[in-house]
């Protein structure tokens, strides 16, 4: 096989992986990413990527068992990212993504321990890149935990870490979700994100623009059709509309 020889043959095989990846086709883009890394293991962009479709995956099932093994091995291949060079942002980024998506079947204390080393990745990322999108909206996201957590999960934090979440509100989920949104506007989960962060903060009428923005969008993946959906769903709900 050419794609084992390197050289071209590797950046085809990269090129094919990357086209999939953004079809959303995660399944043949993570089997060729693991080709790839078979015969490169320290190939940058097919690690990060391949984490993030891992977890993309793993999101899609819903049982534990199965969202563990993807958060998993979407973990390792952030990690790996992550040793080989851990100021570049995209691995930072990813490592944060990885943490977040593990706490989802993570017992109290190990999601509490998330939480924290998720805002030093993402810190990090921001830091080396700040106009990551990506690492906006997961900080949006992350701020929206933090500033909603129970007083179990306050406690566990102040037992586990010196830098519990403080002062987090949800104004700063929005802030950062509409940070990532000026900088990629045609995503369409940002404009879900913020629009259920809106809607949990009583900003009717700015979640309603946010969920009629985000129907507005051009729908290209099968991913986007979904979210369409759940956006006017939610929309529905907001004004009270029954049908």
């Amino acid at each position: 096989m050419a794609s084992a020889n390197g050289g071209l043959g590797l950046e085809k095989l990269l090129w094919e992986a990357n086209q999939l990846f953004l079809e959303h086709k995660d399944a043949e883009a993570l089997e060729k990413y693991e080709l790839l890394l078979a015969a490169n293991p320290e190939q940058q962009e097919a690690l990060t990527k391949a984490s993030i479709v891992c977890g993309r995956i793993g999101n899609r099932f819903p049982d534990d068992t199965h969202k563990g093994l993807y958060f998993q091995k979407a973990y390792s291949f952030a990690s790996t990212a992550w040793g080989k060079d851990s100021l570049e942002a995209e691995n930072n980024f990813v490592m944060a993504l990885a943490l977040s998506n593990l706490s989802q079947t993570a017992s109290l204390k190990e999601r509490m321990l998330h939480i924290c080393q998720t805002k030093r990745y993402l810190d990090k990322a921001l830091s080396a890149d700040s106009l990551h999108a990506g690492a906006w909206h997961l900080l949006g996201r992350w701020a929206y935990k933090a500033a909603n957590l129970s007083f179990a999960e306050k406690s566990v934090i102040k037992l586990i870490s010196q830098e519990a979440p403080s002062e987090v509100t949800n104004e700063l989920a929005i802030d950062a979700i509409s940070k990532a949104i000026a900088i990629d506007p045609n995503n369409l989960v940002y404009y879900y994100d913020l629009a259920r962060v809106q809607r949990e903060a009583n900003l009717k009428s700015e979640c309603v623009n946010t969920l009629q923005r985000a129907i507005d969008q051009k729908l290209v993946t099968t991913e986007d059709l979904e979210l369409s959906r759940r956006c006017k769903v939610l929309l529905k709900e907001v004004l009270r509309i029954r049908t």
